[in-house]
């Protein structure tokens, strides 16, 4: 019997029989209670929207697509199930269950278990051709260059952050993809293609590497790896929610829970470009060591510490091919914008420092000696025009 769903961005969301008895497993249910933005909310206060709306909107951008290419029901079920992985606060857990559990998001076989596992398995699918199509091993409509999975997420980030930046035309764009083993973007879809790429650019910024999201998501990360270190088994979080998460640090790491949840975060002692240090040494860089002696150089304890060194986000979807009068190309070799949105992106990546505010000026004095940072110096009007 077919359901629907009124969704904040598609309207009515049609789920099949099969798609409502997935849905209403435990373990799918779970993705209710998990943030798709992690702490965006301190920055952005409507951003409470989760990995469940998500992966049903993922699976609607898919079924279209579906429709069109006449793929099997198989990429419905994998976009359906492509975020089951995500731990508490999504992406903020990513980083400790790859160092501590071996664990990546898309690895969706470790997590369906029980009456998921039961569900998948009477309606006939295959796991691994699933977690095949999730983690890109299998090229698909659910994780490539260009996906259904980025086709939502800008759309819906940007509406619950009230950030403009994220809207381009899903309609048109999904009008004019073709599937040949990858995406192809028929040339009358080059423009819509831009516009995500636009889109992709400014809202990383603004939204996905806001410093606030930033410091959040690291003194949770600070929080979490010392209860881990302290015992916890990290394979544990793929079972919590953002609630369980929260008792957790409430029980073990009080003073982090209580900054975390009166949003009485850490300031920024070091927020630079990559124009500001030696990128490249800089890379190579271990975080916790860095802490370690940027602490021991400041006088302060480690755990008020943190040092963030983002990696430099590609941006994929400039590599999807595009159809053209002289064969297929690749969008960045067409579109001179898309090119120069690619070097560009370069620009939005910052280290940061981060203290309680009380050590900002010990901590920012150790961190720029630590990272060869020359302190700039603010000149008055009257030494410029004297």
């Amino acid at each position: 019997m077919e359901k629907s769903i009124q969704d904040s961005i598609h309207g009515v969301i049609k789920l099949e029989e099969w798609m409502v008895r997935i849905i209403d497993t435990p373990q799918f249910q779970r993705l209710r209670r998990v943030k798709q933005l992690g702490f965006a909310s301190l920055v952005y206060p409507g951003a409470n929207h989760t990995r469940f709306e998500h992966s049903l909107g993922v699976m609607h951008i898919a079924r279209m697509l579906k429709e069109r290419l006449e793929l099997d029901d198989d990429v419905l079920a994998a976009a359906l199930l492509h975020d089951i992985g995500h731990a508490p606060f999504s992406h903020s857990s990513e980083r400790l269950l790859e160092k501590y559990a071996g664990f990546r998001h898309e690895n969706i076989s470790r997590v369906i278990k029980g009456e998921l596992k039961d569900v998948i398995n009477d309606l006939g699918f295959s796991i691994s051709e699933i977690e095949a199509m999730v983690a890109g091993k299998k090229r698909s409509i659910v994780n490539g260059e260009i996906d259904a999975d980025r086709m939502d997420y800008l759309v819906r980030d940007s509406h619950y952050t009230g950030v403009a930046y994220g809207v381009f035309d899903i309609y048109r764009l999904t009008d004019k993809i073709k599937f040949d083993n990858s995406v192809i973007i028929e040339q009358g879809g080059i423009k819509a293609a831009e516009s995500l790429l636009i889109s992709r650019f400014l809202m990383y910024p603004t939204v996905y590497f806001h410093h606030v999201c930033r410091i959040a998501r690291k003194m949770y990360e600070k929080a979490m790896e010392g209860i881990i270190e302290g015992g916890f088994d990290a394979s544990k979080l793929l079972e919590m929610d953002d609630m369980d998460a929260m008792m957790l640090i409430k029980e073990n790491e009080r003073e982090f829970y209580e900054m975390l949840s009166n949003r009485t975060l850490f300031k920024r002692a070091v927020y630079v470009s990559r124009r500001a240090v030696d990128f490249r040494e800089v890379m190579r860089i271990n975080e916790k060591r860095a802490e370690r002696e940027i602490a021991e150089e400041a006088g302060v304890d480690e755990k008020y510490v943190i040092v963030d060194i983002p990696p430099v986000e590609e941006m994929k979807e400039s590599g999807v091919l595009v159809e053209t009068e002289w064969g297929l190309r690749t969008l960045d070799e067409v579109s001179p914008l898309v090119k120069a949105l690619k070097t560009a992106s370069l620009e939005n990546w910052r280290l940061g420092v981060y203290t309680k505010k009380e050590y900002l000026g010990r901590v920012g004095k150790a961190a720029m000696d630590y990272f060869g940072i020359e302190r700039v110096v603010q000149k008055s009007l009257d030494e410029i025009f004297p």
